[in-house]
């Protein structure tokens, strides 16, 4: 079982994702270069320019267990407790004694939290995006 979580830098608070289908974090790569390619031959010069800015996606689902009041508190505390504030956000899961991190970003909520239209009677689809703060 694998847990996406977010610390927030200044200590306030803690946040497990609920359910989690898919994440983008543990394939992340990249740099941000300056890339000249010629017109005559094969082959491109590359000028590294630093660190990428790279989005994490979480996807999920809010199950209830009381139905629609239950899904509409725990939405309500998903926009309260995931802030736009710089955050650290952990791919973590548990192997029978421990929690071990799979990996770990220094991040910024960059969209509203979205969640799909639905009856909430017995689930909610949300998805919530990331910045990775690379400087």
């Amino acid at each position: 079982m694998a847990q996406v979580r977010v610390y927030f830098t200044d200590g306030s608070k803690t946040y497990t994702f609920p359910c989690v289908q898919s994440e983008n974090g543990s394939n992340l790569s990249g740099i941000k270069a300056t890339v000249i390619q010629g017109t005559r031959a094969d082959g491109a010069i590359v000028i590294p320019g630093g660190k990428k800015s790279l989005e994490i996606v979480i996807r999920g689902i809010i199950l209830d267990n009381d139905g629609y009041t239950d899904i509409s508190t725990a939405m309500s505390t998903m926009r309260t407790n995931v802030t736009t504030l710089p955050a650290t956000l952990s791919l973590q899961h548990y192997t029978g004694g421990a929690w071990v991190n799979d990996w770990s970003y220094t991040v910024r909520r960059i969209d509203e939290i979205i969640f799909a239209d639905t009856l909430r009677i017995c689930e909610q689809p949300y998805e919530a995006k990331f910045l990775i703060l690379a400087y």
